[in-house]
């Protein structure tokens, strides 16, 4: 039998080191199930993610991952809190490469920009879809709040080392996969929807 997905707005409290105090709050955005799915399915991009939960994490009041995939152990390990509504501005997914190198895209929710890479560059499995368990978590929000140097595995010391966390845009050569995929610079989430016309923007069978 299959768990339910957490409600949008569901949040967890989960701990980053042993000192009091030090959490992250998890805050539910989407289950793609339930709220991605379009006629009873998921598009091509959202596929990989069918068992995972789309959420935001935040320190205080930053916000230091506005959108990563995550278990569904995150949720049940952590500390419950009481929950906090989401808006339509908040559904922030991840940016993920999907296909070989001289046919990848990068996948941005349900939009899709071909990547022309002339099959000679290696994507990193950092940049592929991989939702991430409680522990793997933990540390990409201390990295992401520059506190690289209290995580105690060597490879996390490496400054070199790309970020295995979904959204390319921390990967070190993550720039240039933007330009090379001609995504317009600073465009949001939902202006890649409306430009795709898919998403939210996705055209609504008329009502006779």
């Amino acid at each position: 039998m299959r768990r339910l997905d957490p409600l949008p707005g569901t949040r967890v409290r989960i701990t980053l080191s042993d000192r009091p105090d030090d959490t992250a709050v998890v805050r539910v955005i989407a289950a793609p199930r339930r709220d991605m799915a379009r006629t009873g399915a998921l598009s091509v991009p959202l596929q990989p993610f069918a068992e995972s939960i789309l959420v935001d994490v935040s320190v205080g009041e930053k916000a230091l991952l506005p959108g990563a995939w995550v278990q569904q152990e995150v949720l049940e390990r952590g500390a419950p809190l009481a929950p906090v509504p989401v808006s339509a501005a908040d559904l922030r997914p991840p940016a993920v490469i999907s296909g070989a190198a001289e046919h990848a895209s990068l996948y941005w929710g349900e939009t899709v920009w071909p990547l022309d890479l002339g099959g000679v560059v290696a994507i990193p499995a950092s940049a592929r879809p991989d939702p991430h368990p409680l522990s793997r978590l933990r540390r990409l929000t201390l990295i992401a709040a520059g506190r690289r140097e209290e995580i105690g595995l060597t490879l996390w010391r490496d400054p070199a080392f790309d970020v295995p966390w979904q959204d390319v845009r921390l990967l070190p050569r993550a720039a240039s996969w933007f330009e090379l995929a001609q995504v317009p610079p600073g465009m949001r989430y939902a202006d890649a929807e409306q430009a795709q016309a898919v998403g939210r923007a996705r055209p609504r069978p008329r009502v006779p």
